[in-house]
């Protein structure tokens, strides 16, 4: 009998070493899958028996509901899901790290884990919570299961050191000026303060391992290597812009950034690689294929033309009565239209006119009176800049039947620098989705204070403001999360920490809960004040959406 050659017997051996790993990936895959979606190998909904006796079949079993994409788990009242990360799973009695807590059960091999699993019994033998289904799984999906398992939470994700953490923030070259130096210039000073605070952090940490309870105060600290990546050209380009940029030295997570009203770019892309981006400084946020990575303040025109119909619909005199939509034919434009019809629509408004402006169109104080006549609105929603506003303004002075109301909207108008005729104003109500403005006091007292201690008061100050509390929402949720440096935790930390947050003066009302993407869900509607109260707004009242 002849020997096979050396090389063909290494041959064999590397297809049975590939197919073996294509194989443990696939399988791996496919626990992700399961994990996450709650979907079996068979298309079809785990199934499983909760609270002792109750059959259930449903995607609202899936693992990650209870447990979180990371595996750190979560609670709610006082129910908890505990951590099931591969290290709290498989770790051997008694191993722990610096900043986590020893086993207190002993580990979990294959088996006492689907017994787990399927029988609701621990490794100590303990019958765990009624509240931990009892599932029902095939061997395949048991098998997919407990691979994928065995990575969860392994290892520190891309863009993390033992002693750094890259980060970076996203502009446009073609972004509003203001804007983008706002973000950059601030977003810089906070990392250069976070950075040069870091000498003592360690020691701290240790200290208060020494303390009774404190490891529930550990803090693992890394310096922030912090990017500015700037985006040039046109939007159509910017994806494989950004594809470089990652490729070359991939980031952890993205903080704020200004890109102008083409967010979608940067927003697909980020989902696309997984890569948490808190809270951008955009009024047209993406999210038309969905959103898990991407954090926002709001929902930017969709909220403004969203409270706009619903304000409308309220406080209609009668049925019939008229309104007029203006807007500007842009992208900011379009999405700010079909935002309000939908609203519009499903709140039963009929008799509504629509005119698009073209970009750089101003129409005169004629064209806007004829345009007047001929729609004869009992409510004019303008989204229009100042020169285009002042002229109608002008128009509804002379024009017989005279809108009762106008509305307006931050996105479009900015009040702060403009004063109108009283008659006009009187007529107006301005949609505002931040905090008001008092007499004498700040607006935003937590983020000026801040700047202004900073020598960067001068800034435009809401991008200003908001680049802050990205920074600080970022810092204080990587502080929390002590050595776990996972950017699926990174969401799970924001979405807890920022429900009801009172971190930020710039709403006066925010909830993020779990799977929520937009901190702030409504706006006030305003009279814009004139004379002594010009630049602030009184007869307000919040319209939550």
């Amino acid at each position: 009998m002849r020997r096979a050659a050396p090389q063909l017997v290494a041959l064999l051996l590397a297809a049975i070493h590939v197919a073996a790993h294509a194989a443990d990936e696939s399988a791996i895959a496919a626990g992700e899958r399961l994990y996450r979606s709650g979907i079996g190998s068979n298309g079809r909904a785990l199934a499983a028996v909760v609270q002792g006796d109750v059959g259930n079949a449903s995607v609202a079993l899936a693992c990650a509901n209870c447990h979180k994409r990371s595996g750190f788990g979560t609670s709610e009242g006082r129910n908890r899901a505990p951590t099931i990360t591969a290290a709290a799973l498989f770790a051997d009695f008694g191993a722990g790290s610096g900043v986590r807590p020893a086993r207190r059960t002993p580990a979990y091999d294959d088996a006492t884990l689907r017994r787990a699993i399927e029988r609701g019994v621990a490794s100590d033998g303990r019958g765990l919570a009624p509240l931990m289904p009892r599932y029902r799984l095939d061997p395949r999906d048991a098998t997919a299961l407990l691979a994928y398992l065995h990575t969860l939470g392994e290892g520190a994700d891309v863009g993390v050191t033992p002693t750094d953490v890259r980060l970076v923030t996203i502009v446009a070259d073609n972004a509003p000026a203001a804007e983008r130096e706002a973000v950059t210039r601030v977003v810089q000073r906070f990392a250069d303060i976070k950075n040069s605070g870091t000498r003592r952090e360690d020691e701290r940490a240790a200290a208060s391992r020494r303390q009774l309870y404190g490891e529930r105060h550990i803090r693992a600290f890394r310096r922030w290597q912090l990017e500015v990546w700037t985006l040039t050209g046109p939007s159509s380009t910017w994806s494989e812009q950004l594809e470089h940029r990652y490729a070359a030295a991939p980031p952890f997570a993205v903080v704020s950034g200004a890109v102008g009203d083409d967010w979608s770019t940067v927003h697909e892309f980020c989902e696309r690689r997984s890569l948490p981006c808190v809270m951008p400084v955009t009024a047209l946020p993406g999210g038309a294929g969905g959103s898990h990575y991407n954090v926002y303040y709001s929902e930017g025109v969709r909220t403004e033309a969203a409270v706009s119909a619903r304000e409308l619909l309220a406080t209609a005199r009668r049925a019939a009565a008229r309104t007029l939509l203006l807007y500007p034919d842009n992208a900011r434009g379009a999405v700010a239209r079909t935002e309000f019809e939908a609203a519009w629509k499903a709140g039963g408004g009929a008799g509504l006119v629509v005119r698009a402006l073209a970009p750089g169109e101003s129409p005169a104080q004629a064209d806007w009176l004829a345009l007047l006549r001929q729609a004869k609105p009992d409510a004019v929603v303008a989204w229009l800049g100042p020169q285009q506003l002042h002229a109608l303004s002008a128009a509804v002075a002379e024009v017989e039947h005279a809108p009762e109301r106008v509305l307006t909207a931050e996105s479009f108008t900015d009040w702060s620098g403009l004063e109108l005729a009283a008659p006009f104003t009187a007529r107006v109500l301005h949609v505002y989705p931040y905090r008001l403005p008092a007499p004498g006091r700040a607006q935003f007292p937590r983020e000026q204070a801040w700047l202004q201690g900073q020598r960067l008061d001068a800034l435009a100050r809401i991008p200003a403001a908001k680049a802050l509390f990205a920074c600080h929402a970022v810092g204080e949720a990587m502080a929390t999360m002590t050595d776990n440096y996972s950017r699926e935790y990174l969401i799970e930390t924001l979405e807890h920490m920022l429900d009801g947050t009172n971190m930020t003066t710039l709403y006066p009302l925010t909830t993020l809960g779990t799977g929520q993407r937009f901190l702030a869900k409504g706006a006030y509607v305003a009279r814009p004040g004139s004379g002594a109260t010009a630049g602030l707004y009184t007869d307000s009242h919040w319209v939550q959406l």
